[in-house]
């Protein structure tokens, strides 16, 4: 199976994909309550709420989390997206720009947001938890389509294993947090702001129509947005399993 199973990803980048050819389908999906992506800006930047952001680069990764976040925050306060400059870079580019100063401010989820406000002295102009009332992208989990409908047994397998480990995350959460912590590298200051949270993961399956329905809404709100380039029907995009 190596190389035929991905996971953790997010949906919109995914979906991108899927729209430009992509032969991949979304096999499972996890929300990780409560959320933690956010908008973040130096202490002393004069950037402490949404309104500051005009005239300033904020980074954000292109049809991702935090180009959407980004929007969401903007249109919530009624400000055009043409009065903030999106700078698109991709995590590994973005960090390095936001602290040695080359944007503004950040949009980025855990465990970067979080190893951000801790190293580079930052703090949250606009948190998704906090600040936003819905959900517009959700945790995948992914494999080429032909893989999907030739391995079903597998997928099923795979998917309980996954729902197991969800669970055993929830419910032990420093344990959790500290494998985490293990395999990002990151300092013990990180793994405490993020034991904080007690996060919880809550799978969905893709015979979950409740589920199905909420992710349709969500890339209905990024299509007519601009941050996927079409509409999709998204369950054009699900195993049969």
């Amino acid at each position: 199976m190596v190389g035929h199973l991905g996971n953790g990803g997010s949906t919109t980048p995914a979906l991108a994909a899927m729209i430009a050819g992509s032969p991949l389908v979304f096999t499972q999906f996890a929300i990780v309550e409560p959320r933690s992506t956010a908008i973040i800006a130096k202490d002393g930047s004069g950037i402490d709420k949404v309104q500051d952001l005009v005239g300033k680069s904020v980074a954000v990764n292109r049809s991702g989390l935090g180009e959407f976040l980004l929007v969401a925050a903007l249109e919530k306060h009624g400000i055009d997206r043409s009065k903030v400059k999106f700078v698109y870079l991709n995590p590994p580019d973005a960090g390095p720009a936001f602290a040695q100063g080359k944007i503004d401010a950040w949009s980025m989820w855990s465990p970067g947001v979080d190893i951000a406000r801790t190293e580079y002295k930052a703090h949250d102009v606009f948190f998704e938890g906090r600040d936003l009332d819905f959900l517009i992208d959700f945790n995948s989990y992914v494999t080429h389509r032909k893989f999907a409908e030739e391995n079903t047994a597998i997928m099923h397998a795979v998917n309980a294993a996954y729902a197991t480990e969800a669970q055993w995350a929830t419910q032990n959460a420093a344990e959790a947090e500290a494998l985490y912590q293990q395999d990002a590298n990151y300092s013990d200051a990180v793994r405490a702001s993020l034991l904080e949270l007690q996060r919880r993961w809550e799978l969905h399956g893709v015979n979950d129509a409740a589920f199905i329905q909420k992710f349709q809404n969500a890339a209905d709100w990024l299509s007519q947005r601009k941050i996927l380039p079409q509409k999709v029907q998204v369950k054009d995009y699900l195993a049969r399993l």
